[in-house]
């Protein structure tokens, strides 16, 4: 199996730590956010890996060197866009998909046993920040926009298994209000066309770095 990790964020929420260093350049422990999730994805035996770069792209590639496969997104236009990117890297029936700016300790050995479409998902008590995955039956029913009520509930992990077919969706995915092909809308059309989507709960810790206070959670769980 491939896997493609989005790299090309710039990490606009966090500009006094991202001034200088693309966001999955920040380092949680030793190891920056791209680091750790690409030795997650060799410890389960994936080692065909591209990344997707984009701000400072130079920098992700002096730490990864050529064990990695590169591709640049030139404009800031959605997780969906950055995936379409990486379309000429995948020939297989199937991949996993990453956001390269999560921190999580869920190994992925059970995830990658899933038949795909999957997506991962993680509870947390206040969904208004991310959205929130309606789950029926352990399959995800609908992707569900940020709204104002706060509530618990199951968020998107930015994990994905993938069929190969997503790139075809993903050109046919509708511009979002935020000026961004997002991939959530895209797997929101899979549903939608009836492909059944498993869903897979993360365990233990995960956070996506988005804010100051996500980062200082990583690393502090990290320490522990």
């Amino acid at each position: 199996m491939k896997a493609v990790v989005l790299g090309a964020g710039l990490g606009k929420r966090l500009a006094s730590v991202t001034a200088n260093v693309p966001k999955v350049m920040l380092r949680v422990g030793e190891k920056t956010l791209i680091e750790h999730n690409v030795a997650k994805l060799r410890k389960i035996k994936i080692n065909d890996i591209a990344v997707v770069i984009g701000y400072k792209g130079e920098m992700i590639k002096e730490i990864l060197g050529k064990s990695v496969t590169y591709y640049e997104q030139r404009a800031q236009l959605g997780t969906a866009h950055a995936f379409l990117c990486a379309e000429e890297f995948i020939h297989e029936p199937y991949f996993l998909g990453m956001n390269g700016d999560i921190f999580f300790t869920d190994p992925l050995t059970e995830f990658i046993k899933l038949k795909p479409p999957a997506v991962a998902v993680y509870h947390v008590e206040d969904t208004r920040r991310f959205g929130r995955m309606e789950i029926k039956d352990e399959r995800l029913v609908a992707v569900k926009e940020k709204t104002d009520e706060g509530a618990p509930g199951f968020v998107n992990a930015g994990v994905y298994l993938f069929p190969r077919q997503i790139f075809d969706l993903i050109k046919k995915t509708p511009i979002s209000p935020r000026k961004e092909y997002e991939i959530t809308d895209t797997v929101q059309m899979m549903i939608n066309q009836g492909l059944k989507c498993t869903v897979y709960e993360l365990k233990d810790f995960w956070t996506d770095i988005a804010y100051l206070s996500d980062l200082e959670q990583a690393r502090h769980y990290w320490c522990k």
